[in-house]
C-alpha cells in the first residue's frame, strides 16, 4: 500500500442519495466485504454476494433495499453527533463526511463516515488520510458489547462485519490508520469508545499471541482479487446467452 489516496477517488456523492445508490451498483462495498472473508474461503455467502453484484451490473437495479427500521434511523441521527465529538477529541478543524470513495474503473467502493486529511501532495492530486467509521447501537447491551472492545482484535472477535468494514475502508482509501467509533448519547459516562487500527502495528491478543493487522489487509486484498475473478466468470456466462 502507498498510503496516499488520489483526490479523484473522493466523489461529491453523498450517502443515501440517488447518485450514491447508482454509483454503488455492481461494486463490492466495505459494509458487506465480510462475506468474502470466511477463514475457509469462498462459501455460499461469498458466492451469493458476488452473484448479487453481477446482477446489479447487468440489470441496473440494486439487489438489496434499504431497511428503514428504528435502529437504522437512530444510527443515522446520532452519527453526526458522534463525528463532532470525535473531531473535538482529536482537535480536528475539518473532516470529509460520508462521501463515496471509489475509482470508476474499480469494482470496489466505500463511504467512510469520516475522512481525516493529514496532508495533501504538492500538486494537490493525492491526500494522506485516515478513515473513521461510526456505529451508534440504540440498545444498551449492544452498545456496551462494542464499548468493551479495546483493540482491533477485540472487535474482530465481537463483530467480524465491523472489523472487515474498517479494514476495507483503509484499503480503498490507501489509509495507514483507521478509526472505529462506537457512541451512545444517553450514557452519562463512557458514551464513546474509539479503537485505532494501524496497518503497521501488531496487537497483542488476549491469548498472548501477536496479531499483525497488515496480514489481514494482505488477505483482504487477495480475497478481493478472487472476487473479481469470480465476478468476471459469472458475468461472461450470462453475457454469452442472447436475450430471449
Amino acid at each position: 500500500m502507498r498510503f496516499m489516496l488520489k483526490k479523484s477517488k473522493i466523489s461529491a456523492v453523498k450517502m443515501f442519495s440517488d447518485e450514491w445508490h447508482t454509483a454503488r451498483l455492481g461494486k463490492f462495498t466495505s459494509s458487506e466485504i465480510f462475506f468474502l472473508m470466511k477463514p475457509s474461503g469462498f462459501e455460499d455467502g461469498a458466492m451469493n454476494y458476488i452473484r448479487r453484484k453481477v446482477g446489479e451490473e447487468l440489470t441496473g437495479k440494486t439487489s438489496k433495499g434499504e431497511v428503514d427500521v428504528e435502529a437504522t434511523r437512530w444510527g443515522a441521527f446520532y452519527e453526526s453527533e458522534a463525528l463532532q465529538k470525535f473531531g473535538r477529541q482529536k482537535g480536528l478543524d475539518f473532516m470529509i463526511v460520508q462521501q463515496l470513495v471509489s475509482d470508476p474503473e474499480s469494482r470496489f467502493g466505500c463511504t467512510p463516515d469520516g475522512l481525516i486529511v493529514l496532508r495533501v501532495s504538492p500538486d494537490g492530486t493525492e491526500h494522506k488520510v485516515e478513515t473513521v467509521e461510526v456505529k451508534c447501537p440504540p440498545t444498551f447491551d449492544n452498545y456496551i458489547r462494542y464499548f468493551e472492545c479495546e483493540t482491533p482484535q477485540d472487535l474482530k472477535s465481537e463483530s467480524k462485519q465491523f472489523y472487515w468494514q474498517v479494514l476495507d475502508q483503509m484499503d480503498n482509501c490507501e489509509a495507514l490508520i483507521g478509526h472505529f467509533v462506537v457512541y451512545h448519547p444517553d450514557f452519562k459516562a463512557g458514551n464513546m469508545r474509539v479503537i485505532q487500527f494501524n496497518a503497521m502495528q501488531s496487537i497483542l491478543g488476549k491469548n498472548g499471541k501477536e496479531f499483525p493487522i497488515y496480514n489481514d489487509l494482505k488477505l483482504l486484498r487477495e480475497r478481493k482479487l478472487m472476487a473479481v475473478e469470480q465476478f468476471d466468470k459469472i458475468r461472461a456466462k450470462l453475457m454469452a446467452v442472447s436475450v430471449v
